[in-house]
């Protein structure tokens, strides 16, 4: 049975591809999960549309995510940790309180982000933590601790 995939079904079809299956396949889980209709001509027709929809909205996405790069790169957090006599750090920056201070300046709504921090940053100074806002757009985010005043 030809069949137009609505959504990604892993190491089958990706979305909006048209491929044959086998017909239990398509009747028993495809079609009632909605992951796939029937290939109709009139389904065909409108999945030219789908897919002109789909790369409009996919240009719009990726300008967006662009432009939020853009801002992360030009932006300087900082973030303050109490330190002992000898300089030593109490506490730490993790990805959460980071992720925190962006959604705080505005810089990342509803967006998911990857924060490639390997571990918490513990040593006073600068340091460049990359963000990954997916869709192949990264951003390096420059993120300062300094020592606590007492």
């Amino acid at each position: 049975m030809k069949v137009i995939f609505l959504e990604e079904v892993r190491n089958v079809a990706k979305k909006f591809d048209v491929k044959d299956v086998a017909d239990g396949y398509a009747r028993n889980f495809l079609l009632p999960n909605k992951l796939a209709e029937s290939a109709t001509p009139g389904a065909l027709k409108k999945l030219d549309a789908l897919k002109a929809e789909h790369d409009k909205n996919e240009t719009e996405l990726l300008g967006r995510l662009r432009e939020i790069a853009k801002k992360i790169n030009d932006t300087k957090i900082e973030f303050t940790l109490k330190t002992d006599k000898s300089g030593a750090a109490f506490g730490s920056v993790n990805k959460e309180s980071i992720l925190k201070a962006l959604r705080e300046h505005d810089l990342v709504t509803k967006e998911r982000v990857e924060i490639d921090l390997k571990y918490p940053l513990k040593e006073l100074g600068e340091h460049a933590v990359p963000i990954d806002l997916k869709k192949g757009v990264t951003a390096l985010l420059k993120v300062v601790v300094t020592k606590a005043e007492e």
